[in-house]
């Protein structure tokens, strides 16, 4: 699941506290770690890649002399990795920061971009709405999201959050998922959220007859029950894997009720479709996994899911 996975680095401690998560994912399943850094392009030179042993051709000794600097920071940082990761490549690119993760990831066909949130060194600055939101938004693997300063509790990824919507495209998070369990270690937490704002009282009234709050209030509960039905038959299908699998039905806004209920069960990890559909919800990035993110305490690993695989686009 995990076989190449893009770790971002710009020579500071704070981009560096994604390491731990990363080394979890890795573990003894063999992927192959590949740190990056970013410097800015010489002028004259347009975006290039390059392993970490050599720079841009014809680049100014200043452009060189930045290469040479990021090609030694992070074969120190290669080998503290090697003996937890394993098979651990370094390469820096020059140009945008966020155009050449991408362009990398997409390079050597990523399964993961992990990354901080915040870094800053003399080279760039990464924040969010900035290096990591548009890596987020342009990325077509998964993306795995750390908020600086964050300090691992161990053991990593025991208690995921999964919010599902009871779409197909929420679903496709679950292999994901599977990919970071740790067979009896790991528990699973699934919710869902009924919104329950004004637009949906509404039609909730509209469609019922007689009207009244009284048959409203059954709507809703008999929607409850087809939502916990649902998470039951995805329960079903994890436990086998995992030390436990936890169901869990809300009712408010989206967002908020998923940070309520992660910040409830302690957990170690969200992870979540950046859309999803159903006729209780729509996520879209920028709605709820963008409010997700933006407030999470917890790292969150976010999926792109096909829509030719999960349905029309939300």
């Amino acid at each position: 699941m995990y076989r190449q996975v893009v770790v971002p680095l710009d020579g500071s401690e704070l981009a560096e506290g994604i390491l731990p998560y990363v080394t979890e994912v890795i573990g003894n399943r063999g992927g192959q770690v590949q740190l990056l850094s970013i410097a800015p392009a010489p002028k004259g030179i347009t975006s290039t890649a390059r392993t970490a042993s050599s720079s841009p051709p014809n680049a100014p000794e200043e452009g060189q002399e930045t290469g040479r600097e990021l090609e030694t920071y992070l074969f120190a940082v290669a080998t503290r990795l090697e003996p937890i990761a394993g098979d651990v490549r370094a390469s820096v690119r020059f140009g945008q920061p966020a155009d050449e993760i991408l362009a990398f990831a997409s390079d050597i066909g990523a399964d993961l971009i992990a990354m901080s949130t915040h870094g800053r060194s003399g080279i760039s600055r990464w924040v969010f709405g900035s290096v990591a939101d548009r890596v987020l938004r342009g990325a077509m693997c998964p993306v795995l999201l750390v908020r600086a300063g964050q300090a691992p509790a161990l053991p990593l990824y025991r208690r995921i959050v999964v919010p599902l919507d009871g779409s197909e495209l929420a679903e496709q998070v679950v292999p994901y998922v599977k990919g970071l369990v740790r067979p009896h270690h790991t528990r699973i937490f699934l919710v869902s959220v009924l919104t329950t704002g004004l637009a949906d009282r509404t039609v909730t009234l509209l469609t019922s007859y007689p009207p009244g709050f009284q048959l409203a209030t059954t709507a809703l509960d008999y929607a409850e029950a087809q939502i916990q039905a649902y998470l039951r038959s995805v329960a079903a299908a994890l436990r086998e894997q995992v030390a436990a699998v936890h169901i869990a039905v809300r009712r408010g806004s989206p967002a908020d009720e998923i940070l309520t209920y992660v910040d409830e069960v302690e957990a170690d990890l969200i992870s979540m479709t950046t859309h999803g559909f159903s006729g209780s919800s729509q996520w879209v990035y920028g709605n709820v996994a963008g409010r997700v993110l933006q407030g999470a305490r917890s790292p969150v690993l976010l999926v792109r899911p096909s829509f030719q695989q999960g349905g029309n686009r939300a």
